[in-house]
């Protein structure tokens, strides 16, 4: 293989494991602190365990997901040298603020953690939360202001391939920036509420009907409607400005050759890569038109109006089409929870609707990883838009092959371990309530070691609590 697909297939496949690592580090925090502020409000032993527990899994992934995160970094330089030459001139500041994001965060985190039973005043310990939830959040929107970049560069101009005028606000808050950043976050908050609800839905499914676990479906269903709602006005805004600054990439996701005004929007089918035709496929004529400008009388343009070596790969119409199956099932199953809570609240554990909340839970992530599929092929070939190609970006380096195996196997090391440890920690810590109605039982060697009860809520130290 050339050095340029052996990069592509690095750079994507490390991608897809760091995203998800990403994605639940800047999710977790925001529900840890809605648990918890709920659980002081209400008075509620289970949020707040909920809370505590969440919080167990989250210091890992962080810890994770900085290592993967640095592997990126590190392939960024060593892969796309001739890239990042121009990056590092124009869209260093938002790798710079999120270095400090990332300490306020790793800070306030450790605090979070190892302050719970020093504090006497239990707000005092939930404000804490709140630096982790904005640092989190602020440090993914930072990175995808980059990848916004990438999709319409901004900020500079290139003379005789010298970078010249550089301006790093409007390089960092470039056109498609807004949208692309709302639309992550938004769906790095569906994921994680369908991954919490998913994981209850199994124990319910488990049998292990108690009230913990119907407390995190019911809080992971109610988010996931709303995210699942932000997710698609986030998607039709991002769709917008794909129309106005990519146009070539939104006429590959909807599989349109020809331009024309009512453009119709095509679903499903298979495209013939000989005739150009869609096979199959179900199209409602002017609707394209209208979700890409408003109007369906705008003509929109299609693929034959750009040179075909400069065409994105038309795979990503499938990946475009699940990605919209799949937040339309969502935002389904979000709403359909919502109406059982409000008028038939003792459904939410019949076995129909456990299994739509656990399908959504690895359905979402598969969403995630697709729309991150349109967007990176569907720039192809730029790596830079309509300035640099990927061929003329990645190294000249002979040793990309070794590294292509070596770090491919370091991520996929880091994912085993990640869930090994994370199972471990959750096997050898059962919840109280589990354990005291015997639907999990202490193993022998657990025999001496604190009841669950001391180990999950510790009454606080009073020679070092901290009162507000």
């Amino acid at each position: 293989m050339t050095n340029d697909i052996y990069a592509r297939a690095l750079t994507g496949s490390t991608l897809a494991i760091h995203i998800i690592f990403a994605v639940i580090g800047m999710g977790l925090p925001l529900f840890i602190s809605i648990a918890e502020l709920m659980g002081i409000m209400r008075k509620d032993s289970d949020l707040q365990l909920m809370a505590r527990r969440w919080t167990k899994a989250l210091v890992v992934l962080f810890a994770v997901g900085s290592v993967t995160g640095t592997a990126i970094a590190f392939e960024l330089t060593m892969l796309w040298p001739n890239f990042m030459q121009i990056a590092g001139q124009v869209i260093a500041l938002p790798f710079a603020i999120e270095g400090f994001a990332f300490f306020i965060e790793a800070i306030f985190l450790g605090i979070y953690v190892y302050a719970w039973d020093r504090f006497a005043n239990r707000w005092l310990h939930w404000l804490c939360s709140l630096p982790v939830v904005v640092a989190s959040a602020a440090s993914g929107m930072l990175i995808t202001t980059v990848n916004a970049f990438m999709n319409s560069p901004a900020g500079f101009r290139l003379d005789a391939g010298q970078v010249r005028d550089v301006a790093p606000l409007e390089a960092m808050l470039n056109p498609m920036a807004v949208s692309e950043v709302l639309h992550v976050l938004v769906t790095a908050y569906l994921c994680v509420a369908f991954l919490l609800a998913g994981m209850a839905a199994y124990q319910l499914l488990r049998g292990r009907s108690i009230p913990y676990f119907k407390k995190a479906l019911t809080l992971g269903m109610s988010a996931a409607f709303l995210v699942a709602t932000l997710a698609i006005l986030t998607g039709d805004m991002s769709a917008k400005d794909i129309a106005r600054y990519q146009p070539a990439k939104l006429a590959a996701a909807e599989a349109l050759f020809d331009t024309q005004a009512n453009a119709p929007e095509t679903i499903g089918g298979i495209i013939d890569p000989t005739t150009h035709q869609v096979i199959g496929a179900i199209q409602i004529p002017g609707l394209l038109s209208w979700l890409a400008y408003g109007d369906v009388n705008q003509p929109v343009q299609g693929l034959n109006a750009f040179p075909q070596d400069q065409w994105p790969a038309l795979s990503i119409h499938y990946a475009f089409d699940a990605m919209v199956g799949i937040g339309i099932y969502l935002f389904g199953i979000g709403l359909l929870f919502l109406l059982v809570l409000l008028f038939r609240r003792q459904w939410i554990t019949k076995k129909p609707l456990l299994l739509g909340a656990l399908a959504g839970s690895g359905l979402s992530f598969l969403a995630m990883e697709l729309g991150w599929m349109v967007t990176e092929l569907g720039r192809q070939p730029w790596i830079l838009y309509h300035i640099m190609t990927v061929q003329q970006a990645v190294t000249s380096s002979p040793y990309v092959g070794w590294l292509f195996y070596g770090l491919l196997s370091f991520f996929v090391l880091v994912s085993v371990l990640t869930i090994s440890i994370l199972a471990s920690y959750f096997r050898a810590h059962p919840l109280p309530m589990l354990v005291a109605s015997g639907r999990r039982g202490p193993r022998p060697e657990d025999e001496t070691a604190p009841t669950p009860e001391q180990e999950e809520v510790r009454a606080p130290e009073p020679e070092v609590a901290i009162h507000g």
